[in-house]
């Protein structure tokens, strides 16, 4: 047995793995790679768009806010005013002469008496919605006619992502298997 091992020798020399070292290598180049791009963009491309989002948030507000000053004179400019209408006063100088008049009794029934009153802001609101609708501007409110069809559920449907998710279920039972089959 002593003369198959050469005790006082050199060590024999190990195999090197030039895969392992260039799969290793190339790995931690790209993690690396990785990290610098996350600190450009970190650092120089997210404030930019960040400034960008800003300065277009301001001008839809600056937008936004001119539509509401347009909309609000235009309002003001169609919504009657109270201001009372000057009228001529009778001439008091005539002389008034009574008329008879004869009252013959018929059979038509008692009109309504009493008109319902409205409160005046609902009257304005009325006021106003049949000036919109005798101006054309007023129309029916929108009603939802069908339900959006976005997602990626409405273009696969349910039954093929319940196949899907039970492939990738068999999936993971046949790796598992086979791992375990491998290493005992």
């Amino acid at each position: 047995m002593a003369e198959e091992f050469d005790v006082g020798g050199p060590l024999p020399e190990e195999s090197s793995n030039r895969t392992f070292v260039i799969a290793a290598v190339s790995l931690g180049g790209l993690l690396v790679l990785s990290m610098i791009c996350l600190l450009v963009y970190a650092l120089v491309l997210a404030p930019r768009q960040q400034e960008a989002r800003a300065t277009d948030v301001v001008l839809v507000n600056q937008q936004n806010t001119q539509e509401a000053l347009t909309q609000t004179a235009v309002v003001v400019e169609r919504t009657p005013s109270r201001t009372p209408i000057v009228t001529e006063l009778p001439d008091t100088t005539a002389t008034v002469t009574p008329t008879l008049v004869v009252v013959l009794p018929t059979d038509t029934p008692t009109p309504f008496l009493t008109l319902p009153t409205l409160a005046p802001e609902t009257a304005t609101a009325a006021a106003q919605l049949t000036l919109a609708a005798g101006q054309g501007g007023g129309g029916e409110t929108p009603t939802a006619t069908a339900l959006p069809a976005t997602g990626f559920a409405d273009e696969v449907g349910i039954p093929a992502l319940a196949l899907a998710g039970g492939l990738l279920l068999a999936l993971i039972f046949i790796v598992r298997s086979l791992r375990t089959r491998v290493t005992t």
